[in-house]
């Protein structure tokens, strides 16, 4: 009767089928007598043997049944390859006004690529709101898709059968176990976190100058090849970008809704030692469409020099008041930016919170302000009284 392999040996290969069988395959050849130790760095030092061989024949590329064979038979032969990948945006969160409590922002981009006909669409989400549906032309970089997911699409089947992956060590992702694969396209390249089991992509992560992940971190929530179907390509509208500028006038606050046709917002005459010094009714013109279109908002100030907050809002979502397209938060939350933006004069705007409170969208920023003013402000709104 031939021997088993030992239960360390089994332990210490049982994430490498292959391998294991090698190793049994090593003990039934052997006479029965010798130790179980005997049998392990047996067992062990033919198994590493076998590893050393089976890199020296099996390189990276290829369409066999090694490593790279199997990442691509995982996602598919089919001519469309559909990817749907999920991230959180980088220095962005919900914040729940009453209690203060953040989340992550969530966005997803979901592609379908055709390589045969170099097409590629794409439909990206920001917080549950479409920011972009469009057709990528070929040879051209869409600038609201991120370029090492576009690379990731477009060239992840070819880069595995090219041999231009190579393994990178093993991990874990999320409670699971991957096998890296560095690519080198994109600025830094990036490396693919496969599942070890399944030898689907879960994870991409580019790469910066020094070869370590950089954010964002997107997740592969869904990946698989099929047929090419006309449907999957007829890109909606993508969200315009207008044209607006603005026609400035100072107006009393207490007279603010009879001019606009709505109740504004406001913090009072003063906001954290920060006074109120000018409120402005602002004509806003839109270019395109033809004629031109104008609605109104209001703008209010509080503190000098380079302290303070502003205050924009309007009765509908225009994108002057309210830059970053998506899904808007929800009643009781703010949309809160910690990203720094230097304006005039060096003065540098801190933090942003965008909120919608009492049927107006209004957006806050803190300029040399840190991050939970903007949030209080956010919370502070009440309307303007006539």
């Amino acid at each position: 009767m031939s021997a088993a392999p030992d239960r360390e040996v089994v332990e210490l290969l049982r994430d490498e089928p292959d391998l294991l069988a090698i190793a049994d395959a090593v003990v039934a050849t052997q006479p029965p007598t010798r130790t179980s130790h005997g049998w392990r760095l047996f067992a062990v030092a033919a198994v590493v043997g076998a590893v050393i061989v089976l890199g020296m024949v099996a390189p990276w590329h290829g369409h066999g049944q090694g490593l790279v064979g199997r990442a691509l038979a995982a996602v598919g032969q089919g001519p469309v390859l559909h990817v749907v990948i999920a991230s959180d945006v980088p220095n962005e969160t919900i914040v729940t006004l009453s209690s203060g409590r953040e989340r992550p922002v969530p966005q997803t981009i979901e592609y379908w690529y055709d390589g045969d006909r170099g097409s590629l669409r794409a439909i990206n989400s920001v917080n549950n709101g479409v920011v972009v549906d469009a057709l990528v032309p070929r040879n051209r970089t869409e600038p609201l898709l991120d370029p090492a997911l576009t690379a990731f699409v477009s060239r992840y089947r070819e880069a595995l059968k090219n041999g231009q992956a190579r393994g990178a060590g093993r991990g874990t992702f999320d409670g699971r176990s991957v096998i890296w694969l560095r690519f080198a396209y994109g600025l830094f390249g990036e490396r693919v976190g496969i599942d070890a089991r399944t030898y689907r992509p879960v994870v991409i992560e580019p790469l910066g100058a020094r070869g370590r992940p950089v954010e964002p971190t997107w997740r592969v929530t869904e990946i698989g090849t099929g047929p090419y179907r006309p449907s999957d390509f007829r890109a909606g509208k993508p969200v315009a970008f207008l044209n607006i500028s603005s026609h400035l006038q100072t107006i009393a606050p207490n007279r603010a809704a009879r001019r606009v046709g709505w109740t504004p917002v406001w913090l009072g005459r003063s906001f954290r030692g920060l006074p109120l010094q000018y409120a402005q009714l602002q004509l806003l013109s839109h270019d395109p469409p033809v004629p031109v279109r104008l609605t109104k908002g209001v703008y209010f100030a509080y503190g000098r020099g380079p302290d303070r907050i502003q205050i924009s809002e309007a009765k509908a979502r225009e994108p002057i008041y309210w830059p970053g397209p998506g899904g808007a938060p929800a009643a009781g939350t703010a949309l809160l930016r910690r990203v720094p933006v230097t304006g005039p004069g060096l003065i540098k705007r801190d933090c942003q919170a965008q909120v919608h409170v009492a049927g107006v969208w209004v957006t806050v920023e803190g300029w040399n302000q840190a991050a939970s003013l903007c949030v209080d402000a956010a919370r502070a709104l009440v309307r303007v009284e006539p």
